[in-house]
Order: C-alpha cells, then sequence, then structure tokens
C-alpha cells in the first residue's frame, strides 16, 4: 500500500548540511572576529573560538566523509578572507592549496559544493581600514572573488559571493554585539549598501573568469508577524524592508532604495547579478509598538515560544514563514536553495520535529511552483557561535571541544532518512 503521507521530492534535488569557515577551521588570528574575542565581554560564555573543530588542522576531511556517510547530498562551507589575502594584494598559494584539498575530499566522497566567499570575518588590514564602511574594500572583494573562481571553480558546483549582509549591516553596525561594534543606525545603511557593490564586483569577477559559474549570495529573511493591525503591522513592515525587502528589490532592479540611499540610486551591474539565490530562515517575529525599542523601529519582538539566549533571538520556529519566504524569493525568477535552517537545541529534543516540519515547509513550496532546489541544514557541527561561543549548540554532530570527539545525535539520522529517500 502506497503511503500517501511521504512527500517525496525530485531526483536531483539536494539535500545537505552548512559550516562556515571561521566557526569551524580554528587557528585563526589575522582577522576582525580574532580581535573582537580579545575584548573583555564580548563573547556571551567567555570562550574563544581557538581550534574550533580543527578543519585547518586536518579534520576537515573526515567530517566531509561523515557527512557523506550521514548521506548528505551536498555541503555549504565558506573561504576565510584573511587566509588567502593576508595582506591587500597578495595571496597566500598555500592557504589555496588547502582548501583544494578539504574541497577534494568534499568531491571524493560524493558531496557537491556550495562556496561562500566572504561569511562574516574580514582580514585585519580591512577593518583597519573602516570595515564595510569603507568603499575600496567592494573592490578588493572583487578581486578576492576571481582569485577564488580561478584556484577553486572546478571544484564546486555554486558560488556565493556574501552570507547575510543585512545581519552583519544590523548586528555589527546598528547594533554593537558583533564587529565592529558601531551601535550607530546610521551606519548601517552605508554598510549593506558597500555589502551590495561587492556582491555586484564578485558576481562580475567570477564569471570573467568562469562563465559557466553559478553564482549567488545567501540572505537572511526572518517573518516579521505584527501582533495586532495597525501600528504593529506598520512596524513589521518597517523592519522587514530594511532588513530584507530593500535587498531584494536592489538585486532585481540594481537600484538602492531608502534607508540605503536619499534617493534612488544605481550600482552599475548588480541588476541581473543573481544565477540563484540562498534563503537562511530561523523563525517568526512576532512585532509589538514598544516605544523604548527606537533601535527596532519602535517594534519590539514578543513572540512566544521563541529560541533565545539573553543576547540573541532566533526566533519561533514556524514552518509556514518558510514557505511564505520560498514563495517571496522565487519571485526573483531564479533558482532558490535554503542555505541555512537549523535550531539551536542542547537536548536534540525539538530538532528532530523542527527538521521534519521545515523540511515538509520546503516541500509545500516546491509543489506549489517555486523552483526551489536543495535545503541545506545548520549546521553539520556544534561549532563556535559567534558572540554565544560554544554554548549554543546548532549541529547534527554533536563534537566535545575537549577530546575532539565526534557523536552523531538522533536527529542527524532522521536527517539521513530524508537524504536517503528524499522524502518526509
Amino acid at each position: 500500500m502506497v503511503d500517501l503521507a511521504v512527500l517525496r521530492f525530485p531526483p536531483r534535488f539536494l539535500f545537505g548540511t552548512a559550516t562556515s569557515s571561521y566557526q569551524v577551521e580554528g587557528g585563526l588570528t589575522d582577522n576582525d572576529w580574532y580581535d573582537w574575542e580579545g575584548l573583555p565581554g564580548r563573547i556571551r560564555d567567555g570562550s574563544r573560538a581557538g581550534s574550533a573543530c580543527d578543519w585547518w588542522g586536518g579534520r576537515a576531511e573526515e567530517d566531509l566523509r561523515l557527512s557523506a556517510e550521514l548521506g548528505h547530498h551536498a555541503h555549504r562551507c565558506s573561504l576565510e578572507w584573511s587566509r588567502l589575502e593576508p595582506e591587500p594584494g597578495r595571496f597566500d598559494d598555500a592557504a589555496f592549496a588547502r582548501y583544494r584539498e578539504i574541497f577534494t575530499a568534499a568531491r571524493d566522497a560524493g558531496l557537491e559544493l556550495f562556496v561562500t566567499v566572504n561569511h562574516f570575518t574580514l582580514p585585519r588590514w580591512a577593518a583597519a581600514r573602516g570595515s564595510w564602511l569603507h568603499r575600496g574594500l567592494a573592490d578588493r572583494f572583487a578581486g578576492l572573488c576571481g582569485r577564488v573562481a580561478s584556484e577553486l571553480g572546478d571544484l564546486v558546483t555554486a558560488f556565493a559571493t556574501l552570507n547575510e549582509p543585512s545581519v552583519v549591516a544590523f548586528i555589527g553596525y546598528a547594533g554593537h554585539l558583533w564587529p565592529p561594534g558601531m551601535k550607530d543606525p546610521a551606519c548601517a545603511p552605508v554598510a549593506l549598501s558597500n555589502m551590495l557593490r561587492a556582491h555586484a564586483g564578485g558576481y562580475r569577477a567570477i564569471k570573467s573568469v568562469a562563465p559557466e559559474a553559478q553564482v549567488g549570495i545567501v540572505l537572511n529573511a526572518p517573518y516579521f508577524d505584527p501582533v495586532e493591525a495597525g501600528i504593529d503591522r506598520a512596524l513589521a513592515g518597517m523592519q522587514d524592508w530594511a532588513f530584507t525587502e530593500v535587498v531584494l528589490r536592489a538585486l532585481k532592479g540594481g537600484y538602492l532604495w531608502p534607508p540605503l540611499s536619499f534617493v534612488p540610486a544605481r550600482v552599475p551591474g548588480l541588476a541581473g547579478a543573481l544565477d540563484w539565490i540562498g534563503l537562511n530562515y530561523y523563525g517568526r517575529f512576532g512585532v509589538r509598538f514598544d516605544p523604548s525599542a527606537p533601535e527596532m523601529f519602535f517594534g519590539r519582538h514578543v513572540q512566544e515560544p521563541t529560541v533565545k539566549t539573553e543576547w540573541t533571538d532566533w526566533g519561533q520556529p514556524w514552518p509556514d514563514g518558510l514557505t511564505a519566504q520560498l514563495h517571496r524569493f522565487g519571485k526573483l525568477g531564479v533558482p532558490v536553495y535554503v542555505t541555512e535552517n537549523g535550531i539551536y537545541d542542547n537536548t536534540d529534543t525539538q530538532r528532530p520535529d523542527f527538521l521534519r516540519r521545515h523540511v515538509r515547509a520546503v516541500h509545500r513550496a516546491w509543489t506549489e511552483g517555486v523552483d526551489v532546489r536543495g535545503y541545506f541544514h545548520w549546521s553539520l557541527l556544534d561549532n563556535f557561535e559567534w558572540a554565544e561561543g560554544y554554548a549554543t549548540h546548532f549541529g547534527l554532530v554533536e563534537v566535545d571541544f575537549e577530546t575532539g570527539a565526534r557523536k552523531p545525535r538522533h536527529s542527524a539520522e532522521v536527517y539521513r532518512q530524508i537524504c536517503a529517500d528524499r522524502a518526509v
């Protein structure tokens, strides 16, 4: 008898997991995040990234083989700019060679690679010049992208230029929890505008070296949901516009709109600089008017239940929001991948059901006509979770950071079956 409750994906649909360079590689001492960790109180649990998951020291290959053994079809990872270009204009051949070893191991294990050129961290020399407030950094980033495509492009299924530029702009420039910690709302539009210019230049640079390369960008798009009609609706709309919609409009039409520019401003090469787009989705924010929250456009997030610490709120797990955002991203007219979706769950009690429900939400979007082609769970491993340190566990695989031991959780077995069947 056929089980009509089984939801099946197309044969080429990719299921995988994601990591980022700073969170897993270890041994990084020449970027803005290393310096940030050294400042008192910047990391909630007091830890430092240190050796992380020791990917640079040799454990990347075994973890990628484990990923394949767990049934994954693909892996999303990133590159560390400070390794590849330790000084402006000077590239490190040994660093490129090490990434080539890692990527070759992934391909040998049968994994397709989605590679993000920049996942948050900046070289110390870039931070010294003003980070993303320095407009010239976009040109330096384009040079990096061209070199990356030349050195590694033959091993990569798809490139993303940047990861979550809005998150960087709002937490590190409007806010103070991430570097450079500007705590100045006026800085966020400047940083975000320059990151969009960097994407346009990076796209062109990769294409000039590898015309057939598939190049996209990865955006975080939470679902901003008004608690009540009226002012809550307006505030939720403002938060969504500033965080997500203004970026989508820029990518589609090539223009920066307020608050990124006082008047619509065209960015050369931005319109159409997109072969695919990645959606990072963690949950829903319930927006309620609060005059004491100017840093949030006077709309405080009050959803309950939610997944949060006293520093970070990832939102309320809400699969319908994932379906809605996939429809929205699909309107750009390019393939969509869910490039991150996961839950902080140190006991692994919520993650199995979270996985099933969100994969079903992806299937629903696909059956409704969205050209969604893959799902990457965050994350393969427990890792250094930025300002949270090592206290929040997102991994399908548990990591003992004292011994280095790896242990797949129950959720890894749940996901293995989804990957094997391409069904849930």
